[in-house]
């Protein structure tokens, strides 16, 4: 018998194979491709698990995408793409991913629709019980909207789900996310940004229930040698619904990261990638207070699509 799991596979597969062949239908311009490999080295493959340990690995992912115009005042791209994680030691928490998504344009405003499935994965394989196997989907919406030539807002809003193996069904969960994003140009090739999120996590104890926000910024310089990408996000979260007895009982979370990304063109169509990311914790759990820097170094194609 085909499980639920399998029948969600084949719907999220058949809504990328349509994308894909809408986008090769009269009309739409030739197929474009993106294909990454990132490899990651970090000091804590699980930060807060208590037997993680540091851990590398790749996550290669690959997209397809088109575009055509309509009624000449819109254009229309559509998507399907698909990848993995990979990791050398905790090979448990290895997972694959699927996804389709469409934007729209009109003039200055932009709305986006994000679809994303993980038909397998493992929470904390290095401790079990915090954790366990699951599938999990999320659905992104948004609106992009030039203000005028030097400024953009951007706001998303997200609704996940994820659904543990029955012996961790306590952990099942429902999320909804709103972000909002407000950038500048103040000269050209400098990019300022101020973002931030609010979310909430219902699961079905409360002991994993959580809200959380956090709030950032970041600059961006670019120009013929390459481009730089420095941000910061500084967050809480909290368990508020945690009974006397829980482990997570009046838990609250604070951390801040700093993140670096630097990449340059190698050649058409070819760009490299390098970046870092340290994160720090302080909790009012002993045992999740943690600091964990990662490092990446990436490729990425491009190619296909309408030749100039």
């Amino acid at each position: 018998m085909v499980s639920r799991v399998q029948w969600r596979l084949v719907f999220v597969l058949g809504l990328a194979l349509v994308n894909v062949r809408v986008a090769a239908a009269k009309g739409w311009e030739p197929l474009e491709y993106t294909l990454r490999m990132n490899a990651f080295g970090t000091s804590s493959a699980f930060p807060g698990s208590a037997l993680t340990g540091p851990d590398r690995g790749f996550d290669p992912a690959i997209e397809l995408g088109s575009s055509v115009r309509a009624f000449n005042v819109y254009k229309v791209n559509v998507s399907a793409s698909a990848g993995g994680h990979v990791q050398q030691e905790f090979t448990k928490a290895n997972y694959g991913w699927f996804g389709a998504g469409t934007q729209v344009r009109r003039n200055k405003t932009v709305y986006t629709l994000e679809g994303e499935y993980v038909p397998n994965r493992n929470k904390f394989p290095s401790d079990p019980e915090e954790g366990g196997p699951f599938w999990s989907w999320a659905v992104t919406g948004g609106v992009r909207q030039a203000l005028s030539d030097r400024t953009r807002v951007r706001v998303e809003g997200m609704l996940d789900r994820e659904k543990f193996e029955p012996a961790f069904a306590l952990r099942d969960a429902r999320g909804r996310e709103l972000y909002g994003q407000l950038g500048w140009t103040p000269v050209k090739g400098t990019d300022l940004r101020l973002e931030g999120t609010v979310a909430r996590d219902v699961t079905t104890s409360q002991k994993y229930t959580k809200g959380s926000h956090w709030v950032g910024g970041g600059v961006v310089w670019s120009g013929a040698p390459g481009r730089a990408d420095l941000g910061f996000r500084s967050g809480v979260r909290q368990y508020d619904e945690a009974i006397l007895g829980d482990s997570n009982f009046q838990r609250r979370d604070q951390y801040i990261d700093l993140r670096l990304r630097l990449t340059r063109e190698l050649k058409p169509g070819m760009m490299l990638a390098l970046g870092a990311i340290a994160v720090n914790q302080t909790s009012s759990r002993l045992d999740r207070n943690y600091d964990v820097h990662t490092f990446t170094f990436g490729l990425e194609w491009t190619g296909g699509g309408k030749k100039p």
